[in-house]
Protein backbone atom coordinates (compact mmCIF):
# COMPACT_ATOMS: atom_id res chain seq x y z
CA UNK A 1 0.00 0.00 0.00
CA UNK A 2 1.40 3.57 -0.88
CA UNK A 3 2.07 5.65 1.98
CA UNK A 4 -1.18 7.52 2.96
CA UNK A 5 -3.14 5.37 1.23
CA UNK A 6 -4.70 3.39 4.35
CA UNK A 7 -5.08 7.45 5.97
CA UNK A 8 -7.11 8.09 2.55
CA UNK A 9 -8.76 4.88 2.69
CA UNK A 10 -10.08 5.27 6.67
CA UNK A 11 -10.93 8.85 5.62
CA UNK A 12 -13.32 8.38 2.61
CA UNK A 13 -14.66 4.65 2.96
CA UNK A 14 -17.67 5.81 5.26
CA UNK A 15 -18.45 8.74 2.68
CA UNK A 16 -17.58 6.75 -0.48
CA UNK A 17 -20.47 3.75 0.98
CA UNK A 18 -22.86 7.29 1.29
CA UNK A 19 -22.34 8.73 -2.05
CA UNK A 20 -22.84 5.21 -3.67
CA UNK A 21 -26.29 5.30 -1.68
CA UNK A 22 -27.36 8.68 -2.98
CA UNK A 23 -25.92 7.62 -6.27
CA UNK A 24 -28.84 4.94 -6.11
CA UNK A 25 -31.09 7.45 -5.23
CA UNK A 26 -30.61 9.61 -7.54
CA UNK A 27 -31.17 7.05 -10.44
CA UNK A 28 -34.00 5.58 -8.86
CA UNK A 29 -35.42 9.29 -8.54
CA UNK A 30 -34.86 10.24 -11.96
CA UNK A 31 -36.47 6.90 -13.51
CA UNK A 32 -39.55 7.67 -11.55
CA UNK A 33 -39.68 11.39 -12.76
CA UNK A 34 -39.05 10.25 -16.02
CA UNK A 35 -41.80 8.24 -15.92
CA UNK A 36 -44.13 10.53 -14.69
CA UNK A 37 -43.39 13.43 -16.90
CA UNK A 38 -45.44 14.50 -19.49
CA UNK A 39 -44.02 16.23 -21.88
CA UNK A 40 -41.06 13.98 -24.24
CA UNK A 41 -38.56 16.95 -23.45
CA UNK A 42 -38.78 16.56 -19.62
CA UNK A 43 -38.77 12.81 -19.90
CA UNK A 44 -35.73 12.90 -21.82
CA UNK A 45 -34.11 14.86 -19.18
CA UNK A 46 -34.85 13.11 -16.46
CA UNK A 47 -33.83 9.84 -18.39
CA UNK A 48 -30.37 11.10 -19.22
CA UNK A 49 -29.92 12.32 -15.85
CA UNK A 50 -30.98 9.06 -14.68
CA UNK A 51 -27.79 7.61 -16.81
CA UNK A 52 -25.34 10.08 -15.49
CA UNK A 53 -26.36 8.83 -11.88
CA UNK A 54 -25.52 5.20 -13.36
CA UNK A 55 -22.51 6.22 -14.62
CA UNK A 56 -21.65 7.85 -11.04
CA UNK A 57 -22.41 5.10 -9.55
CA UNK A 58 -20.30 2.85 -11.57
CA UNK A 59 -17.31 5.35 -11.47
CA UNK A 60 -17.65 5.41 -7.34
CA UNK A 61 -17.40 1.26 -7.15
CA UNK A 62 -14.45 1.86 -9.52
CA UNK A 63 -12.87 4.19 -6.85
CA UNK A 64 -13.85 2.23 -4.11
CA UNK A 65 -12.41 -0.74 -5.76
CA UNK A 66 -8.90 1.11 -6.52
CA UNK A 67 -9.11 2.07 -3.04
CA UNK A 68 -9.26 -1.08 -0.93
CA UNK A 69 -6.54 -2.46 -3.68
CA UNK A 70 -4.57 0.32 -2.34
CA UNK A 71 -4.16 1.99 -5.68
CA UNK A 72 -4.41 5.64 -6.45
CA UNK A 73 -8.34 7.14 -7.00
CA UNK A 74 -7.85 8.00 -11.02
CA UNK A 75 -10.88 9.73 -12.67
CA UNK A 76 -12.12 11.21 -15.73
CA UNK A 77 -15.68 12.58 -16.86
CA UNK A 78 -15.25 12.09 -20.50
CA UNK A 79 -16.27 15.13 -23.17
CA UNK A 80 -19.17 13.07 -24.28
CA UNK A 81 -20.44 12.68 -20.97
CA UNK A 82 -20.69 16.87 -20.83
CA UNK A 83 -21.91 16.81 -24.26
CA UNK A 84 -24.65 14.75 -23.30
CA UNK A 85 -26.40 17.47 -21.07
CA UNK A 86 -25.91 20.22 -23.66
CA UNK A 87 -29.33 19.43 -25.44
CA UNK A 88 -31.08 20.08 -21.82
CA UNK A 89 -29.63 23.56 -21.24
CA UNK A 90 -32.30 25.20 -23.58
CA UNK A 91 -35.78 25.31 -22.53
CA UNK A 92 -37.50 21.94 -22.92
CA UNK A 93 -41.09 22.58 -21.77
CA UNK A 94 -43.12 23.05 -24.77
CA UNK A 95 -45.72 25.97 -25.18
CA UNK A 96 -48.58 22.79 -24.28
CA UNK A 97 -47.11 22.60 -21.36
CA UNK A 98 -47.07 26.17 -20.63
CA UNK A 99 -50.55 26.41 -21.57
CA UNK A 100 -51.94 24.46 -19.19
CA UNK A 101 -49.27 24.53 -16.53
CA UNK A 102 -51.07 23.46 -13.64
CA UNK A 103 -50.94 20.20 -15.18
CA UNK A 104 -47.19 19.67 -15.12
CA UNK A 105 -47.31 20.54 -10.84
CA UNK A 106 -45.39 17.18 -10.54
CA UNK A 107 -42.80 17.68 -12.90
CA UNK A 108 -41.71 20.95 -11.20
CA UNK A 109 -41.48 19.30 -7.98
CA UNK A 110 -39.66 16.57 -9.21
CA UNK A 111 -36.96 20.03 -10.33
CA UNK A 112 -37.32 20.72 -7.12
CA UNK A 113 -36.29 17.66 -5.38
CA UNK A 114 -33.65 16.60 -7.99
CA UNK A 115 -32.13 20.27 -6.81
CA UNK A 116 -32.14 18.95 -3.49
CA UNK A 117 -30.64 15.71 -4.38
CA UNK A 118 -27.86 17.03 -6.56
CA UNK A 119 -27.19 19.87 -3.51
CA UNK A 120 -26.81 16.93 -1.13
CA UNK A 121 -24.30 14.93 -3.49
CA UNK A 122 -21.68 18.26 -3.91
CA UNK A 123 -22.07 18.40 -0.40
CA UNK A 124 -20.47 14.78 -0.11
CA UNK A 125 -18.21 14.94 -2.67
CA UNK A 126 -16.93 18.46 -1.33
CA UNK A 127 -16.44 16.38 1.97
CA UNK A 128 -14.64 13.80 0.40
CA UNK A 129 -12.29 16.35 -1.15
CA UNK A 130 -11.76 18.06 1.85
CA UNK A 131 -10.75 14.98 3.52
CA UNK A 132 -8.28 13.88 0.62
CA UNK A 133 -6.77 16.98 0.81
CA UNK A 134 -6.15 16.46 4.42
CA UNK A 135 -4.80 13.03 3.79
CA UNK A 136 -2.47 15.07 1.29
CA UNK A 137 -3.86 12.56 -2.16
CA UNK A 138 -3.77 15.14 -4.82
CA UNK A 139 -4.97 12.53 -7.25
CA UNK A 140 -8.48 11.95 -4.51
CA UNK A 141 -8.70 15.50 -4.59
CA UNK A 142 -8.62 15.68 -8.18
CA UNK A 143 -11.36 12.35 -8.69
CA UNK A 144 -13.75 14.20 -6.23
CA UNK A 145 -13.32 17.70 -7.58
CA UNK A 146 -14.60 16.11 -10.99
CA UNK A 147 -17.66 14.70 -9.01
CA UNK A 148 -18.49 18.05 -7.54
CA UNK A 149 -18.24 19.40 -11.12
CA UNK A 150 -20.44 16.86 -12.61
CA UNK A 151 -22.83 17.15 -9.73
CA UNK A 152 -22.77 20.84 -9.98
CA UNK A 153 -23.68 20.34 -14.17
CA UNK A 154 -26.87 18.52 -12.77
CA UNK A 155 -27.91 21.44 -10.17
CA UNK A 156 -27.34 23.65 -13.22
CA UNK A 157 -29.36 22.16 -15.35
CA UNK A 158 -32.52 21.76 -13.37
CA UNK A 159 -32.01 25.10 -11.48
CA UNK A 160 -32.60 26.40 -14.87
CA UNK A 161 -35.67 24.46 -16.01
CA UNK A 162 -36.67 25.06 -13.06
CA UNK A 163 -36.84 28.65 -13.28
CA UNK A 164 -38.26 28.92 -16.89
CA UNK A 165 -40.96 26.22 -15.55
CA UNK A 166 -42.15 28.35 -12.44
CA UNK A 167 -41.79 31.63 -14.09
CA UNK A 168 -44.44 29.82 -16.78
CA UNK A 169 -46.79 28.23 -13.50
CA UNK A 170 -46.88 31.99 -12.18
CA UNK A 171 -48.08 33.14 -15.21
CA UNK A 172 -50.59 30.22 -15.88
CA UNK A 173 -51.74 31.01 -12.24
CA UNK A 174 -51.86 34.44 -12.54
CA UNK A 175 -49.64 35.08 -9.73
CA UNK A 176 -47.02 37.65 -9.40
CA UNK A 177 -44.34 37.79 -6.63
CA UNK A 178 -43.96 40.48 -5.09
Amino acid sequence: MKTGMGKLASAVAPGLKAALMNEVDGREFYRLAAQGATSEGVRDMFEQLMAEEERHYQALLEQAGRLAAGKVLRFKRSASDRKALDAFHGLIYTPEVFADAKKAEGELAALSIGMTLEQRAIKQFAALRKKAEFAGDEAAVSVFAVLVAWEQDHLDLLSNQYEAFREAYWEEAHFWPF
